[in-house]
């Protein structure tokens, strides 16, 4: 398998220092019936019995991570657990004072008043869903990928995989680094 990654080049204005970066390109997308079939492939479960196993996971994972509970998924811990997001700054609270009393000027409201905790109301917090992958999963993913570098306007690079990814087939070329190798034979 390999990651196709186009390199560019930006300025960073605030160091005044060019900096070189890498972007993938070229991503494909495996559908949900495709991964229910190569999910089922040399199991005694068929991908519709995985469909049906995958749709439940979908409709009561979120109602479980509700009751502010995590959810380890898988025997390597693939974690899924409530996240919550939210903050007010000082400016920001002035803004939202300034707002009150421009909208009911009869209002004593002191706009210049220290933020305090109970300024952060509940209805600011947005709760998300974090994934905590397992280190292995990340060590394997890292073991089998190797990097084709493409050019700017090339649509796409074939890459040779082996026919079963679980199975850790071996893969030809080699892992581009920085000084070059054989996927940059053209730039």
């Amino acid at each position: 398998m390999a990651l196709n990654v186009q390199m560019y080049k930006v300025h960073n204005h605030m160091t005044n220092e060019d900096l070189v970066m890498a972007r993938l390109v070229n991503q494909q997308t495996l559908d949900f019936n495709a991964l229910c079939e190569y999910l089922a492939d040399g199991s005694t479960v068929t991908a519709a019995d995985v469909a049906a196993v995958m749709k439940q996971i979908e409709m009561r994972l979120p109602l479980v991570l509700c009751l502010n509970a995590k959810v380890v998924c898988s025997p390597e811990g693939l974690t899924f657990r409530p996240k919550v997001s939210g903050a007010i700054t000082q400016s920001e609270l002035k803004a939202k004072l300034e707002a009150k009393k421009l909208a009911d000027p009869s209002l004593d409201i002191d706009v210049d008043r220290a933020l305090e905790l109970s300024d952060l109301s509940t209805g600011d917090l947005t709760a998300t869903i974090a994934i905590d992958l397992p280190k292995k999963w990340e060590e394997r993913f890292k073991s089998k990928v190797e990097f084709k570098r493409v050019a700017k306007g090339v649509a796409t690079v074939e890459a040779e995989t082996s026919p079963d990814p679980s199975q850790g087939g071996e893969t030809t070329g080699g892992t581009t680094t920085e000084g070059g190798g054989p996927s940059d034979e053209g730039l």
